[in-house]
């Protein structure tokens, strides 16, 4: 997205420092959703005219896209989808879940 754009459309232009002020807030951290217990990794996903805000890196579905139910943590990734996502993802027998958190049924080659 230009410059131009964001200073022409007042809507994308407010998308976007909502955008970027979140991104500032999850930069070096790790999220976790309301009050769950289970930290994902963070990524950057496409959100409104094309404005891009961080998610959870396993593509959890955030109702509504409520991003104050999104909280920055230090913590350390414990969502197993995140985990084996992550360049050289671990196994389901490296991995211990956590809470409530099911172990998925899924064969790593």
């Amino acid at each position: 997205m230009s410059a131009m754009t964001a200073a022409v459309d007042p809507l994308t232009g407010l998308l976007s420092a909502v955008a970027m002020q979140a991104a500032a807030r999850f930069r070096d951290h790790n999220l976790s959703i309301r009050r769950s217990r289970v930290v994902h990794a963070v990524a950057m996903s496409r959100w409104m005219a094309g404005v891009e805000l961080p998610a959870p890196a396993c593509h959890v579905g955030v109702a509504g896209w409520a991003i104050e139910d999104l909280r920055p943590t230090k913590a350390a990734v414990t969502c197993l989808r995140c985990l084996r996502a992550a360049p050289g993802g671990r196994s389901t027998a490296a991995v211990k879940p956590l809470g409530n958190q099911l172990a998925l049924p899924i064969e790593v080659a």
